[in-house]
């Protein structure tokens, strides 16, 4: 990972403090029609306060929604302006089914800062979080055809173990060793 250039972003957990900011971000992909994958739902919540305590109840194992892992939710925000540029979900406890298509970590750049580097800094920063989780080893997936996440994921190190069919689709699936 010796090629990496700092980039101008950092990772916090989302808050009231971001709101605005938050909330330009979810719009951008409406109007595009894009889907938000990676974040903890935030195109289908209904308000921005239901969002909020479900990114705060899915961070433990005693209050995550049924049949999910427990996850915390980061936004990579830029340095120089404040902009939020991605979001990414770092998961943990991940049950024996959720090996097959999930991963540890899924993540989503706005529409607008995509193919400039931030999907490679967002990974390599939440693979930080994700050792401080006490995780040694992470799973990370994606369609077949998604040239870019794959190329975000190998660039961080990770590994093709196999591709398997899920949901009409063949999903790669890649390991990064921390």
């Amino acid at each position: 990972m010796s090629d990496f250039v700092e980039m101008d972003i950092y990772l916090d957990q989302p808050s009231e403090k971001y709101r605005e900011k938050i909330e330009d971000f979810k719009e951008e992909f409406i109007r595009s029609g894009d889907i938000l994958y990676g974040t903890e739902r935030l195109q289908d919540s209904d308000s921005f306060e239901q969002w909020l305590e479900r990114v705060r109840k899915n961070r433990y194992q005693e209050t995550v929604e049924e049949g999910k892992p427990p996850s915390y939710e980061f936004i990579a925000v830029r340095k120089s302006d404040g902009k939020i540029i991605g979001m990414i979900n770092v998961r943990y406890n991940l049950k024996e089914e959720m090996y097959k298509y999930l991963g540890h970590i899924g993540y989503c750049i706005r529409i607008s800062e995509r193919k400039k580097g931030y999907a490679s800094e967002m990974l390599r920063l939440a693979l930080i979080e994700a050792k401080k989780l006490g995780l040694n080893e992470v799973l990370l997936t994606c369609d077949s055809d998604n040239i870019g996440s794959s190329a975000t994921m190998k660039k961080n190190g990770a590994v093709l173990e196999n591709e398997v069919p899920y949901q009409g689709k063949i999903t790669q699936r890649y390991w990064i060793y921390l």
